[in-house]
């Protein structure tokens, strides 16, 4: 009890003569522990704090799966879709499962697509990338797109899936409907009637990660397999190129309308392949480089 007192007595003094940031920091800490008497005390009901004050608050309380102060502070007019630095407050509660807190910001408004921290992840792509199939279904009821992607790299659910090995969310996120863009298969002589000179400027971005002359190895940040030859050579089959699991299981060979389907969305294609970018959705892009790496010969 005397305990509590100091605890109390603490908080009212940062209030009085630390006003700013030092009182934010309290909240922050009242609704990290899940500490409700003190955090009334802070926010009495019926209190009209600023928004701004409770973000940091929703944000760790979300975090840490304070469902009771989740609803507290929403109850005092926490925005739903409050984000900090980290993400948003639905993106860490569902990536930690916590399915009462995300059916409690949802019921109060929450965009199930809101992208969010420093890589602009949706909150299916968090849940998606910890294997939290509970709260991954509930954002998708709630209208979450299963093939959104997030800004910075361009990844769907399902590539955050497959990059951590979560091999049962994968299969629940093909069941909901994640599948790659549509394509057409090519022409006959759509490959022939490219200008060579195109094909070779737009397939330079590929040469950021892969080999375009003989024996060359890449060896930037993401280096993957050279692609001289590559068209008509088996799946995975350089020799001693660190292949992902995912790539690895891929049957077949690279034939022009092989190549066609997975350039347009590699991620949906192999979900967990290593390249951590690509895919070319426009078509004549796609077909100009397609027609370069069929000229790429040892």
């Amino acid at each position: 009890m005397q305990l509590r007192f100091f605890s109390q007595l603490r908080l009212f003094c940062l209030v009085v003569f630390l006003p700013g940031v030092a009182a934010a920091q309290d909240l922050v800490s009242l609704a990290t522990s899940g500490d409700m008497p003190a955090l009334k005390s802070a926010l009495p009901e019926g209190s009209q704090p600023d928004p701004e004050t409770l973000v940091r608050p929703l944000y760790f309380a979300s975090q840490r799966g304070r469902a009771e102060v989740v609803r507290y502070l929403l109850s005092l007019g926490a925005k739903p879709d409050s984000a900090t630095d980290f993400g948003t407050a639905l993106g860490i509660a569902a990536r930690n499962n916590h399915t009462e807190i995300v059916a409690a910001l949802l019921a109060a408004g929450a965009d199930p697509n809101l992208p969010g921290g420093e890589d602009l992840m949706r909150p299916l792509h968090q849940a998606a990338e910890r294997g939290a199939i509970e709260t991954a279904r509930m954002l998708l009821e709630h209208g979450a797109d299963v093939n959104a992607v997030a800004v910075r790299f361009g990844w769907p659910a399902i590539q955050y899936a497959g990059s951590k090995d979560r091999t049962e969310m994968v299969a629940f996120l093909r069941e909901m409907g994640a599948g790659p863009v549509p394509v057409d298969s090519l022409k006959p002589g759509e490959l022939e009637a490219v200008d060579p000179e195109e094909g070779r400027l737009l397939a330079y971005e590929c040469g950021g990660c892969h080999g375009l002359t003989p024996g060359e190895i890449n060896t930037g940040q993401h280096p993957g397999p050279n692609l001289v030859g590559v068209v008509g050579r088996a799946k995975a089959s350089v020799e001693g190129f660190p292949y992902s699991k995912e790539m690895r299981a891929q049957k077949g060979h690279w034939t022009p309308d092989e190549l066609n389907v997975f350039l347009a969305d590699p991620f949906n294609i192999v979900p967990g392949t290593d390249m951590t970018r690509g895919g070319q959705h426009d078509r004549a892009a796609r077909v100009a480089i397609i027609a370069y790496l069929t000229r790429l010969t040892p």
